[in-house]
């Protein structure tokens, strides 16, 4: 069994709350690791977890994931949350558009 879902964000809600909200959603219990300091954030950056030198990242299944619609997505599509059929998938596009929104 893969371990917790790690993620790596600012200790602040922002562009990481909605990921926050759909592993709630899914019932998924993760692990997160704040950035807080410039040796944090370097840390994170020398490791080669920064695609793009930009958060947030999520450890999840052996990647790391970087963009938060591709983590939507993918922790979506893993629990069964993205929906059956072309019409729940986009209600679930659209709702994920005003989750991002909302967070900007």
């Amino acid at each position: 069994m893969a371990g917790k879902p790690i993620l790596h964000y600012l200790n602040g809600r922002g562009r990481m709350e909605c990921i926050r909200w759909l592993l709630a959603a899914a019932g998924v219990e993760f692990e997160e690791k704040f950035i807080e300091k410039t040796e944090d954030l370097d840390k994170i950056k020398n490791d080669g977890s920064l695609m793009l030198q930009q958060v947030p990242v999520v450890e999840i299944d052996g990647m790391k994931l970087v963009q938060t619609r591709a983590i939507l997505n993918y922790i979506a599509t893993k629990y069964n949350l993205y929906g059956k059929d072309m019409k729940e998938r986009a209600l679930y596009g659209s709702k994920q558009g005003i989750m991002t929104n909302m967070m900007i």
